[in-house]
Formats: C-alpha cells, structure tokens, sequence
C-alpha cells in the first residue's frame, strides 16, 4: 500500500520545516552559536513565507525531503522493530518460559476449555451500558 502523505506536500514541507528551523534558529541564539542560528534562520524564514505564500515553488525540495523520509522511515522501521524484537521481546520470552508463565495458555494442561461466566454479565442490565 502506498503512502498518501499530505493534500499539499509543498505546503505542509515549507511550514513545518521552515517553522523547525526557526525554532532551532532560535536555541542557538540562546545557547550563543550565533553563526549556526545566521545560516538556519533564514532558510527557515524563506520555507515558511514560501510554504504559506507561493507553495508551488517548493515543489522540487518538497519531493526531495519526502523521498528522503520514506527512504529513512523503511529503514528505520527495520531498526527499531528488530532491537525491539531482539532485545526486549526474545528475552522476555525466555524468561517466562524458564519460569513456567504462559500469558496466552497455549498448553493444553493449563487450559481447561471453560472459562466461568463473569458476574457482571449476570445483571441484565449490562448491555445497557456497555461502557
């Protein structure tokens, strides 16, 4: 399935990105790196009024960032999802299984195909007010 993304790409690029390079324009001025702060400033000026006045002349930087960020969300994806696999879900299931925990019951021992009926759907008011 492809990505829709935005109704106006152009706009929503020079928006946001002008409006974070503003920000970051404005912590280095805090912190003093008034060079760093003189290069962002502008640039995120010039993308903010184009995004909002004259968007269409955004449409080649706009394509290239949105390349760039599905290249960098597949890949990051990839990342995050393995060290999440890899580092917290496989140890945790070893854990439980040295000892002995079984969230979902999948042993037959310790299923006994009933489950009791719940002592609140024995009020036949229940249904009125499911939540």
């Amino acid at each position: 399935m492809k990505h829709k993304g935005p109704a106006n790409p152009e706009k929503a690029f020079g928006v946001s990105v002008g409006i974070v390079l503003l920000l970051i324009a404005a912590a280095l001025m805090w912190s003093e790196r008034i060079t760093a702060a003189q290069i962002l400033g502008p640039v995120g000026a010039v993308l903010l009024v184009l995004g909002l006045a004259k968007p269409m002349w955004l449409y080649y930087p706009s394509q290239a960032w949105w390349r760039m960020a599905m290249v960098l969300g597949f890949i990051n994806a990839r990342i995050i999802l393995s060290i999440l696999f890899f580092f917290v879900l496989t140890p945790l299931a070893f854990i439980w299984r040295l000892i002995g925990k079984d969230p979902l019951t999948r042993r037959r021992s310790a299923w006994t195909g009933w489950s009791p009926y719940p002592e609140r759907y024995r009020d036949r008011h229940h249904l009125t007010r499911m939540y």
